[in-house]
């Protein structure tokens, strides 16, 4: 039995009329009424019974066009939803983005640029570092990361999607609000809170190197994984942190300010990260055209995927 036989038999059971059916198939009627016959031989049942100048359907042809409809039916969505997977129109899209980039980032943008190319694809965003990310995407278990670092492996590719200078963020309230201008060696005495160290070794690194050339020593008390408990900590006056200027909105929401620090020059960055082999799968395809129309940098100067030669900037996070 054959899924032509099943729909040969479904419309000649609509039309009831092996000519009509044979015209709306665009066959001719011998052939069809010869197949219907090995259809019901090979069955062992009796699908069809004359009825005036056509035919009707048996007790036994009638349970089975229902369910030969229902396979069809099961067919035909298989068939779309495939195509709709091979074509990027449909399944799910796995983004690994690392804390504290959801709402003040570009991935938002990106998600909705990626949400107009592709209405029916799923989205699972799921937090981890960008060391997490570059181990996912080489397992396959994650279609693209989103983080503060730029891979230098070949084997994946990424495209920058934000720069913002990094500075100090603290209270209203706190002393060195009232600063005209804020300096390394004015955050001395301070207590500095970061996140953990190992999700962003070279933000640490960074901090304090450029701290100690500046002849200032920072004292990091504490590393707190949850971004908002240590925006809560740095509410209430109790320390402060450094972030990049564009959390300066949301945080001047709770009593929160961002200011520059005069002779810190760091930038950080925000990639989207991919692997290079499967850039031309449907979904990838769409989610790298996203990323461009959204990322604000060039493509020429953004783009790193496996036949960039050039040298990776140091980015922090």
């Amino acid at each position: 039995m054959e899924l032509r036989h099943l729909r040969y038999f479904v419309t000649i059971a609509e039309e009831q009329s092996f000519r009509r059916a044979a015209g709306r198939l665009h066959v001719s009627q011998s052939p069809l009424s010869r197949q219907m016959k090995d259809l019901e031989d090979e069955m062992g049942v009796e699908l069809f019974a004359p009825e005036g100048r056509g035919i009707k359907l048996t007790a036994a042809g009638k349970v089975f066009a229902e369910r030969a409809r229902s396979i069809l039916g099961s067919v035909d969505t298989a068939i779309e939803e495939a195509k709709g997977i091979a074509e990027g129109r449909l399944g799910t899209v796995v983004i690994g983005f690392e804390t504290g980039t959801t709402f003040v980032g570009a991935l938002l943008s990106l998600v909705a640029a990626l949400r107009r190319r592709t209405p029916r694809v799923g989205l699972q965003l799921v937090p981890m570092s960008s060391l997490e990310q570059w181990t996912a995407l080489r397992q396959g278990t994650i279609t693209f990361g989103y983080g503060a670092y730029a891979p230098s492996d070949d084997s994946l590719g990424h495209l920058e999607m934000s720069r913002d200078r990094l500075g100090v963020l603290l209270s209203s309230e706190h002393r060195l609000a009232r600063l005209g201008k804020i300096r390394l060696r004015d955050l001395e005495n301070e207590r500095v809170l970061l996140q953990p160290r190992h999700l962003y070794p070279r933000l640490h690194a960074d901090i304090i190197m450029a701290a100690r050339a500046q002849g200032a020593t920072l004292h990091v008390t504490a590393e707190v994984l949850d971004l908002e408990a240590l925006l809560a900590l740095v509410v209430i006056g109790d320390a402060i942190t450094f972030l990049t200027e564009k959390f300066w909105e949301p945080a001047s929401q709770a009593s929160l300010m961002w200011r520059p620090v005069e002779d810190l020059h760091i930038n950080l960055s925000e990639f989207v990260t991919w692997r290079v082999e499967d850039a031309d799968t449907p979904v990838v395809r769409a989610l790298l055209e996203s990323a461009r129309e959204v990322s604000p940098f060039p493509q020429g100067t953004a783009d790193r995927t496996r036949s960039s030669k050039a040298r990776p900037r140091r980015k922090c996070s």
